[in-house]
């Protein structure tokens, strides 16, 4: 995610899950690591966990209003990208607000990578007024999902993604 990038342009419906069953913050981890390991940016698993749950331990990344962004830069991704989970029963992920969470935007990407700082707040600025919120929890399927995050790309940017996810 260079400069001005999407964060359509880096997640894949096929690394959408709206239907996320999970009893606890690990079980959402390892839950997303699969989806984005199926789609080929995890290469290895343990490792990848292993960071996104250590990151986790020096501060929790629930920011506060049923959301989480578990995030971390691993030799266990191949690229920058984005996996969503909406999860069926809130989860306990240690809150800044002491609420479960509902909805899950989990970054990685390689040490090196550039533009992981960007992702993070990209996502912080497109959740700031609720709206994509309320619409991702209203989602009925991942196309429609990643179309909500679009729209509110586009709003808050004016820049809208010709392609939905670079193959």
């Amino acid at each position: 995610m260079e400069g001005n990038a999407l964060l359509t342009e880096i997640l894949d419906p096929s690394c959408v899950r709206l239907d996320l069953s999970a009893s606890n913050k690990d079980g959402v981890i390892e839950a997303l690591v699969d989806v984005l390991a199926t789609a080929g940016v995890v290469t290895d698993r343990d490792r990848m966990i292993e960071d996104l749950v250590q990151r986790e331990r020096l501060m929790s990344t629930g920011i506060g209003g049923e959301i989480a962004v578990p995030h971390a830069q691993s030799a266990g991704a191949t690229r920058l990208a984005l996996a969503l989970g909406r999860i069926k029963d809130p989860v306990d992920f240690e809150s800044l607000d002491g609420k479960p969470v509902r909805l899950v935007f989990m970054v990685v990407g390689p040490e090196e990578r550039l533009g992981f700082i960007k992702v993070l707040a990209r996502i912080s600025r497109l959740l700031y007024s609720g709206d994509l919120q309320r619409s991702l929890l209203g989602a009925r399927t991942p196309v429609e999902a990643v179309a909500c995050i679009r729209q509110e790309e586009s709003r808050l940017t004016g820049k809208s993604a010709q392609q939905p996810y670079p193959r």
